[in-house]
């Protein structure tokens, strides 16, 4: 049997991964309109959002100047598409859409978030890590607020720190902001792994920086089947200790 991979720590997503949309206030935002979308279509139509947001970022970078290096911060994607997939798998059209949009947007630029609800899960996903000896750290696009985002949420706790995209003037894909993360842990990017959402943005990012990576996917349909994804964050545990070696694995109960 193979060796497992050594795992020092986890750094997660913020938005989508250990804090989630407010599906519950988009879908009352939507009924306003006419336009009728429960939660759980939201939390399904989602899911094309992302792979909208995918085939958008595959497009190339937005306004990246000639001659450098890398994009910069904001280029990664129109969050727009994210959006605009998302409304339009759930049933809302125009004329209605650009409204909705509009309300979004809204909402996200105000102190209520739009990323406004604790992921299920995540509290006890971030509990487990220390007794698997794993250290754990946050990396996210985020608009300067993600701190802010995980301490009105209760997510937080349990993460050495957070890094913002817009703080440090990097935003993944680019690998520099994973390893501002790495050099920070001081762990090797071969002994880490990333926990994310969106492919073209986590995913490629991560796996550039020589990180491992595991996909929130929640109906088992968006990443590649061969790759490491989980349906739900609680399942992360158990995952770790399945394919990787953290320094205290040997003291948990199989899963």
């Amino acid at each position: 049997m193979a060796e497992k991979p050594r795992l020092d720590a986890v750094v997660f997503d913020a938005g989508g991964t250990l804090v989630r949309l407010d599906f519950e206030w988009i879908s009352g935002m939507l009924a306003t309109l006419g336009v009728t979308a429960s939660v759980a279509q939201l939390r399904r139509a989602e899911v094309h959002g992302r792979k909208c947001l995918d085939a958008a970022a595959a497009a190339g970078p937005r306004d990246r100047s000639p001659g450098t290096p890398h994009p910069a911060i904001g280029s990664f994607a129109p969050v727009e598409a994210y959006f605009r997939g998302m409304l339009e798998a759930a049933g809302c059209r125009h004329p209605l859409l650009d409204e909705a949009l509009d309300r979004l947007n809204e909402r996200q630029a105000s102190d209520h978030f739009l990323w406004a609800r604790p992921m299920e899960g995540a509290r006890d996903a971030l509990d487990a890590l220390p007794g698997l000896g794993l250290r754990a750290a946050c990396v996210s696009n985020s608009d300067g607020r993600a701190e802010a985002h995980l301490v009105r949420h209760g997510m937080r706790t349990g993460l050495e720190f957070v890094v913002d995209s817009q703080l440090v003037g990097i935003e993944k894909p680019d690998p520099r902001i994973f390893r501002i993360a790495l050099d920070r842990l001081g762990v090797r990017a071969e002994h880490a792994l990333y926990v994310g959402d969106i492919r073209a943005g986590d995913e490629v990012g991560a796996r550039a920086a020589g990180m491992a990576f595991v996909l929130i996917d929640p109906y088992l349909d968006y990443g590649d089947p061969g790759s490491l994804r989980i349906a739900a964050l609680g399942e992360l545990p158990a995952l770790l200790v399945r394919h990787f070696a953290p320094p205290l694995a040997h003291e948990q109960p199989r899963a």
